[in-house]
């Protein structure tokens, strides 16, 4: 029935794997003739995809918690389907990364241990481990490198004998591996593991077997041979065998990799504490001029750390004339803005800052301002650091790109308000462009104030913005600091009384009526959210507004308000994409009936239809079978209104040639036509057992060729 597919660039690895799997792919694979098992895990795949994407997005807006959740669940689902290349590559990346960036699972685990959730980071390293180790002696190379990696991560959180005990596990699967180039990588990451345990010993042992299967192999290319030279030379610095380690890497051909390579084998040393040792194979080894920079400051800064404070000057020094010898104006500024700031920690801020002029981007001059501010703090300074500070800040005005000057001046209230510096971290604050962020960071600088007793900073970071002022006053009356606490309620409804625009009021009342609610308020919580009610309809629902005040309502726990102002939409488009949203909040609660509250919102039979096999699909997870029949006896009658042809082809890409022809394209069948979606009611009811109202629903198609397809897919659930 689906003519052909569109594809998917740019996602990396996992994501393109993972996207085989969902919607797009699979008629056109049943058409082909796939088997029951994949059929099965067609469906899986696309949850698969789901889930990843969900749990990524919650690592970067910070939501630990639900990440950690949605990992698990990704990998118990990861375990539960048949293995294949593609699903094996695609978690092998999410536990091992790529060579441009760390796995997803070591970015979760470092954050929860860094916020003190290490038996949190266990669990979804449990979790993990039980798809390594379901892996079978055909895929002993991912096996290898994910157990690898996993044990190095439960090193993280402490667990030094579960490290030990998935790392044996490592070492069993090593075995099955066939082929040097495999052989070498997968031994690369158990010596890797046991230098992080502090194991030299069994090191050095995994590294000479590597190094065998190495030396054995016939590189076609420079990039190859670095790309297993390098990490072995590396690692044989790590286990003080400085003599192989410089013999392996002059055998690198590629001159950018050897540089790279002496500097970390330089940096190492360094962490040693033989500081002039890593400079002379910095001087004598290094070729490439950025990386020799680079890397002199850093072993400035650690000779900084460790005392040796007589040879921090000199090596900063040359780090700078090396840097000023790079000829591109921009590689220039970005090979001076690590070293300054490395200078400035180093101790040495006013040193750092006179170096500053020939950082012409504002961007990084912003960092390099901001660095040396942190020292002057660190060092007692605290008039000059909010001088320097001040200039960071000015300088971060005339970044011309929102989204930059919104990461730098986080970064900047984070550190300004860990020293102390809390005046120039209110004004960071006040400078984030986006108002959600900004509102975010303001409340959570003025909660840490009120907290530690400092009224002053805490009043003054809430007031800029209504609802924070609110937020702080309940935070005082829990504090037990009543009278207080109602003089700043007051204050702050007097600020909402001011606002000048519709959408400011529809954003900060919608704020307060879920703060309101927190607190126990419910009749004023109510009152103020017939007020947010009133002033929508004066709010255009393309705002960003409408998404900021939906969110808030979802995260506080207002379902019941997000419901009616969903609503008062007007406009199809924006109202079914948070019906959607609702719908599935619902569903997660297990508040079904509301979930049809919501479905019957919608205008469109074919997007009602839609949500309903949702809520089929969540009941069938967590075998609720009555609920998942009912939504899918509701979905079919539904689909039986759907106007319009039974199938409906969309086009994508392509050109036009001279006479206006459109040539080139892809065509895709509509997922919410008619035909399609009666294919999905069918095959649910398949997995339910119900054949005879899967059949009914086959009988219901018109194309014959449709109802044969759909047929062989439910040969698969009988």
């Amino acid at each position: 029935m689906k003519k052909s597919v569109v594809g998917t660039v740019g996602l990396g690895l996992g994501m393109m794997v993972f996207m085989s799997g969902c919607k797009l792919l699979e008629p056109l694979a049943i058409a082909q003739g796939v088997t029951c098992q994949e059929e099965q895990n067609i469906a899986a795949d696309g949850r698969l995809f789901e889930l990843r994407d969900r749990a990524q997005n919650h690592i970067q807006s910070g939501k630990l918690d639900q990440a950690a959740k949605d990992m698990i669940e990704l990998f118990q689902g990861m375990q539960a389907v048949s293995k294949n290349r593609e699903r094996v590559l695609s978690f092998i990346e999410i536990v091992n990364g790529t060579q441009a960036q760390e796995g997803m699972l070591e970015t979760l685990v470092n954050r929860l241990v860094e916020q003190g959730k290490g038996s949190q980071a266990e669990s979804v390293l449990d979790a993990a481990g039980g798809v390594s180790n379901s892996l079978d002696t055909g895929y002993s190379y991912g096996k290898t490198r994910t157990l690898a990696g996993i044990a190095r991560l439960y090193i993280q959180t402490g667990q030094r004998d579960r490290a030990r005990a998935t790392l044996a596990r490592a070492i069993l699967a090593e075995t099955g591996i066939r082929g040097a180039a495999f052989k070498t990588k997968g031994l690369s990451e158990i010596a890797r593991t046991y230098i992080a345990l502090e194991d030299t010993i069994q090191a050095s042992q995994i590294l000479g077997r590597s190094l065998h299967y190495a030396q054995s192999i016939v590189y076609q290319d420079a990039y190859s041979q670095a790309w297993d030279f390098q990490p072995l030379a590396i690692y044989y610095g790590q286990v003080g065998q400085l003599d192989k380690a410089l013999e392996l890497a002059r055998t690198i051909p590629e001159a950018y990799y050897r540089s790279q390579t002496f500097a970390e084998i330089a940096k190492n040393l360094a962490d040693q504490g033989n500081i002039e040792r890593a400079h002379k194979i910095v001087w004598d080894h290094v070729s490439d001029t950025e990386i020799k920079a680079r890397i002199l400051a850093e072993i400035g800064l650690r000779s900084a750390k460790q005392g040796q404070t007589d040879l921090v000057i000199p090596l900063f020094t040359e780090a700078l004339r090396q840097a000023n010898l790079i000829s591109d104006l921009n590689g220039r500024m970005a090979a001076l803005s690590p070293i300054l700031i490395h200078y400035a920690e180093s101790g040495h801020p006013d040193k750092a800052l006179q170096e500053i002029s020939p950082l012409e981007r504002p961007e990084i001059k912003a960092k390099v301002l901001s660095a040396i501010a942190l020292e002057y703090a660190t060092q007692g300074q605290g008039e000059q650091a909010s001088t320097i500070a001040g200039q960071a800040l000015e300088t971060v005005r005339t970044i011309s790109e929102a989204y930059e000057q919104e990461f730098l001046l986080m970064d900047m209230v984070r550190d300004y308000t860990r020293l102390g510096l809390y005046e120039v971290a209110i004004q960071a604050a006040q400078q984030i462009p986006y108002s959600e962020k900004k509102q975010a960071i303001l409340l959570a600088l003025a909660t840490e104030a009120a907290t530690r007793g400092d009224d002053e900073i805490a009043v003054k970071a809430a007031e800029i913005m209504p609802i924070n002022l609110v937020t702080v006053a309940f935070l005082y009356q829990n504090l037990g600091q009543t009278e207080r606490g109602t003089e700043l309620l007051n204050r702050g409804m007097k600020l909402v009384e001011s606002l000048e625009t519709n959408e400011q009021k529809f954003e900060v009342l919608a704020s307060l009526a879920v703060e309101y609610a927190k607190a126990g308020q419910q009749s004023k919580a109510e009152e103020l959210f017939t007020q947010v009610l009133l002033i929508s309809n004066q709010v255009q629902e393309n705002s960003y507004i409408w998404e900021t005040v939906f969110a808030r309502l979802l995260e506080g726990g207002r379902y019941d308000f997000a419901l009616q102002l969903v609503r008062t939409m007007k406009e199809e488009y924006f109202q079914s994409s948070f019906i959607k949203r609702l719908v599935e909040t619902f569903i997660q609660g297990g508040q079904i009936d509301e979930a049809y509250q919501a479905i019957e919102l919608l205008k469109s039979p074919a997007e009602k239809v839609s949500n309903l096999i949702v809520i089929a699909d969540k009941s069938l997870k967590v075998g609720e079978r009555d609920v998942a029949q009912e939504a899918l006896n509701k979905a079919f009658d539904l689909a039986r209104t759907i106007p319009g042809e039974e199938s409906n082809v969309m086009k994508f890409g392509g050109q036009m040639d001279a006479e206006g022809n459109w040539f080139g394209y892809t065509e895709v069948e509509d997922p919410m036509d008619r035909g399609s979606l009666y294919e999905e009611i069918a095959i649910r009811y398949g997995k339910l057992g119900e054949n005879e109202l899967a059949m009914q629903v086959v009988r219901s198609l018109e194309s014959p060729t449709l109802q044969n397809q759909v047929q062989q897919r439910l040969a698969c659930y009988r």
